[in-house]
């Protein structure tokens, strides 16, 4: 029998308490509305994750801040609370001390921003297979942290015993070496990308993608790209739910 899940790639746009809560209740739909079993949060803060917590019961929500102190923006794992058992789960830092919060790259063009990525081994109820879910912010400023950090993401992508999905914001088009160092797993992993006919996601609250995709789905389990969407978002209401759109992939264990 094989189980189909769907995961969604979602970045928050970080801002204040009071400016989130305009658009917490939009967000807030857009989860209710595509019910989504993963989800892979960015640029949530401690506030927001909260608010998300307090009012979606039905899921977990995991992580915590890239700060020194844990606190500020992280790269949160969220998931259903009655499809998926826990195995193990840990956040670190993308850095030459992976352990060591509020840690950075040194000696790169890595911005002033600690990043982070959580994995979360889970167990599928309806079958009890485990699967590794990782999700991840890239750096938005150097080209050779970015390159560094996807590098070393995929090594732990590569550890695990199990199949893996991947949800991000990556901050990089589809033509840079480091996606296509992701993609060049294929043959190793398995690694697809379920977002590839996916062609901007990034709209910077004008509504407007064009060819600005930053946010992506991985996977080496079954997919099929043709159903992978873009939740729709407008401004009829004042406000967009985001500058990014929220991706969904559809995603089969065989």
């Amino acid at each position: 029998m094989s189980v189909r899940i769907k995961a969604m790639t979602f970045n928050l746009k970080v801002c204040k308490s009071e400016k989130f809560l305009q658009r917490g209740e939009k967000i807030l739909n857009v989860i209710k509305n595509e019910a989504p079993d993963l989800i892979g949060f960015q640029e949530g803060t401690d506030f927001m994750v909260d608010w998300l917590r307090d009012r979606l019961p039905e899921y977990y929500i995991l992580g915590h801040g890239r700060e020194a102190d844990y606190r500020g923006e992280g790269a949160h794992i969220c998931y259903r609370r009655d499809r998926f058992d826990l195995q193990a789960f840990r956040e670190e830092w993308l850095s030459m001390d992976p352990q060591k919060p509020g840690s950075r790259i040194e000696g790169l063009d890595q911005s002033d921003c600690p990043r982070v990525y959580c994995r979360a081994d889970l167990i599928c109820r309806e079958n009890h297979k485990p699967f590794s879910f990782f999700n991840v912010h890239i750096d938005h400023t150097g080209l050779h942290a970015r390159i560094a950090q996807c590098y070393a993401l995929m090594r732990d992508v590569a550890s695990s015993p199990y199949p893996f999905v991947m949800t991000g914001d990556f901050n990089s088009l589809p033509h840079q070496p480091q996606i296509e160092m992701i993609l060049a797993t294929a043959e190793e992993l398995g690694t697809v990308d379920c977002t590839r006919n996916i062609v901007g996601s990034c709209h910077g609250f004008t509504g407007d993608v064009g060819d600005n995709k930053l946010d992506y789905i991985f996977t080496n389990l079954v997919t099929d790209p043709d159903e992978t969407y873009a939740v729709p978002d407008d401004d009829s209401c004042g406000f967009y739910y985001s500058d990014h759109h929220a991706i969904c992939a559809f995603i089969e264990f065989p």
